[in-house]
């Protein structure tokens, strides 16, 4: 196993000078490819910015990786055997100035719905669904007040055929269906 620690590590080190985004998404596949082997009970979905960096064709950014899985001590530990330094509870590969956190065990959406990218590197990233992430960000968007989200949902519906009638299934509340009802009446009005 040693051997192979050791290629990821060589792996990881030639992504040093690629553009942020591209790094990110490759990091994120050799990180679940190591893992999944390694534990092949864990399943690790790339949530958060990074899916949002994705499903936007990079016209967002993050410097972080999030992914939700189960067994959190297992995968600290795989991270720091591929050389990142545990900072809380966070993981941080210090060449690639990229952090890696596992903020839940759950995935919020449909494991069904999860897509499979494949990277440059020839590893499969497991993504959280545009749908479901288009739906966090409304979540942000009502109940934290972070007007921002609706650039990125607009971004994300402009990028992505969302499927709208599984969103609403997803919806929770009266102020959650309200503010969708807007969204997709307001980009329906200018045509899009």
């Amino acid at each position: 196993m040693e051997n192979k620690i050791e290629q990821y590590k060589e792996k990881l080190a030639r992504l040093k000078d690629l553009p942020l985004a591209e790094k990110n998404i490759r990091v994120a596949g050799l990180v679940t490819e190591y893992i999944e082997n390694k534990h092949p009970n864990i399943l690790l979905i790339v949530v958060g910015g990074l899916s949002v960096e994705y499903y936007t064709t990079g016209q967002y950014a993050t410097a972080d990786i999030d992914f939700v899985a189960t067994s959190h001590e297992k995968i600290m530990e795989s991270l720091v055997e591929l050389g990142f330094e545990r900072q809380g509870k966070d993981s941080y590969l210090k060449e690639l100035q990229v952090s890696v956190e596992v903020p839940d065990n759950h995935l919020a959406g449909s494991y069904e719905k999860v897509r499979d990218v494949l990277t440059d590197d020839g590893c499969i990233v497991h993504m959280i669904s545009p749908e479901d992430i288009f739906c966090d960000r409304l979540r942000a968007l009502v109940h934290w007040k972070e007007k921002e989200q609706l650039k990125w949902m607009t971004k994300l519906y402009e990028a992505n055929e969302l499927d709208q009638d599984y969103i609403y299934s997803q919806l929770e509340g009266k102020k959650e269906i309200e503010v969708a009802d807007v969204f997709f009446e307001t980009i329906k009005e200018q045509g899009q």
